[in-house]
């Protein structure tokens, strides 16, 4: 057996894989310019009442594809930087508004999946094994 199916089994031992319903927090959503400032507002809250102020590692799938893995000491603000980096250039996006271009292109209905992680060890160890695991279409996007 070879290390990257070893770390495939540790990962479904503590049901981390699959990234699923089953194993993880879920919630759809529309990643699209709203169509009005109360709109924009009605997301922002949606999205802070689903992963309120927890630290985490969240999923993008569309179509049973994962899009993007990231991990996040809240995961609100990384969430929803992402749902206006669907519609509008986000400050802080340093390279060359690459996120911005990524999401812009991947918008309409988004399937999130986040699991709690408070330790940033922890966070980042597993944001490196599934990014190695699920290959998000993220890595190959230029």
């Amino acid at each position: 057996m070879s290390i990257i199916d070893k770390l495939a089994s540790f990962l479904e031992e503590e049901k981390i894989l699959p990234v699923s319903a089953e194993t993880w927090s879920t919630f759809k959503l529309n990643h699209c310019s709203p169509e009005n400032e109360q709109k924009k507002k009605e997301q922002y809250s949606f999205i802070r009442g689903q992963v309120e102020k927890r630290a985490g590692i969240y999923v993008y799938m569309k179509n049973g594809k994962c899009l993007y893995i990231g991990k996040a000491k809240l995961l609100y603000n990384r969430i929803k930087s992402h749902y206006i980096e669907s519609f509008s250039p986000v400050s802080g996006d340093t390279k060359d508004m690459r996120w911005h271009r990524f999401f812009s292109q991947h918008q309409g209905e988004v399937e999130i999946y986040w699991k709690k992680f408070q330790s940033e060890e922890e966070r980042q160890l597993v944001e490196i094994l599934l990014t190695k695991l699920l290959q998000p279409i993220f890595l190959k996007y230029k």
